[in-house]
């Protein structure tokens, strides 16, 4: 995919344009001659993965499953489903 740099002047002049050409190529937005934004193209779905990933309790689970493999605290699948087989009592 194709890449086009745009100023702040431009993207104010061009916005509608600029968002109409998303399909086409992304775009990086300059301000004095350096890169400060990128703007992409985004479906619903894209819309829904960026606000769970980037939502505070989803980053904390995150944290917390990162520590856990770190410290050797997991279990495998099947391990998983027979710990909770046993639990609901559910004959193997």
């Amino acid at each position: 995919m194709a890449l086009k740099f745009v100023n702040v002047t431009e993207l104010h002049d061009k916005v509608s344009e600029i968002l109409r050409n998303l399909e086409k190529q992304d775009v990086i937005v300059t301000y004095r001659g350096r890169p400060k934004a990128l703007i992409r193209p985004m479906t619903e779905s894209d819309l829904e993965d960026y606000v769970l990933a980037h939502h505070p309790r989803f980053q904390r689970a995150l944290e917390t499953a990162y520590q856990d493999v770190k410290a050797n605290r997991i279990s495998s699948l099947e391990d998983l489903i027979v710990q909770t087989k046993e639990e609901l009592g559910v004959e193997r």
